[in-house]
């Protein structure tokens, strides 16, 4: 039986494919948004045309803002580098296209795109491209934090479905869940007696921002298991809870 090079599972009936059936169509689509949604929604960013999350203000007056976004414009180099490489690989001529063009290609040489020797490793760099694409597109109040980086110590931030996050200090990547499992461990072991005050002023010590009307929120409708103590508004908290619950609320 031949399994999959890319999930690793076994397909059924055995296949000449190095991908299964579910991981084409995967492919597939990733491929498709990269040209349909996110270079366009990137280019518009970069242009100034459209912006994600909260403004950005300059340091002072005397500084006017940059004509670009430069973090859009790499991400936007990275994408279209990758369709000119797919696309060559299709014809040698096709990879002096533009991005459209070369995607467009691309999307009508399904199968010959799918079946290259190179298919696993393709669409390994494409999901680590839509991955960083999708952060940068993605508003700031949907982002949580995910934990910290092992290398510089700084936040990390990503959506709560990531799969990996890059540090945007010293550009290392980690798998997302080993990150938040790292994180999560690390704060139930710590029990906080104090008001939901004090939770809220503990939490944001580990980067997590939270009011104390949201934890007295939780107290009230139950979905907060504190322990009371004898002193009024006083409970015995665990950090760990009050994280997981404030990932689910993001």
């Amino acid at each position: 039986m031949t399994n999959c090079q890319h999930c690793h599972k076994p397909m059924k009936p055995a296949s000449v494919n190095m991908l299964c059936q579910n991981c084409r169509e995967t492919y597939w689509t990733l491929i498709r948004q990269l040209g349909h949604v996110q270079l366009p929604a990137l280019r518009s960013i970069m242009l100034k045309q459209a912006r994600i999350g909260n403004p950005a203000h300059t340091p002072n007056k005397g500084n006017a803002p940059l004509p670009i976004n430069t973090r859009a414009q790499d991400l936007i180099s990275e994408s279209e580098a990758w369709l000119a490489e797919q696309a060559g690989k299709i014809r040698a001529a096709y990879a002096a296209y533009d991005w459209r063009k070369a995607w467009l290609a691309i999307l009508s040489n399904r199968h010959t795109i799918l079946d290259m020797p190179t298919a696993v490793d393709d669409y390994a760099a494409l999901e680590h491209i839509s991955r960083r694409n999708e952060a940068a597109l993605t508003p700031e109040d949907e982002l949580i934090i995910l934990g910290t980086c092992p290398t510089c110590r700084h936040q990390l931030t990503g959506t709560p479905d990531a799969e990996s996050v890059t540090c945007q200090h010293c550009r290392s990547e980690w798998a997302a869940p080993a990150i938040k499992a790292a994180r999560d461990q690390r704060l139930w072991q710590i029990q906080l007696t104090g008001t939901p005050s004090d939770a809220a002023k503990e939490l944001k010590r580990y980067g997590l921002t939270i009011s104390r009307n949201l934890v007295s929120q939780w107290l009230r409708r139950g979905k907060l298991h504190a322990t009371p103590t004898e002193h009024k508004r006083q409970y015995v908290f665990n950090l760990g809870e009050l994280a997981a619950l404030l990932d689910c609320h993001r």
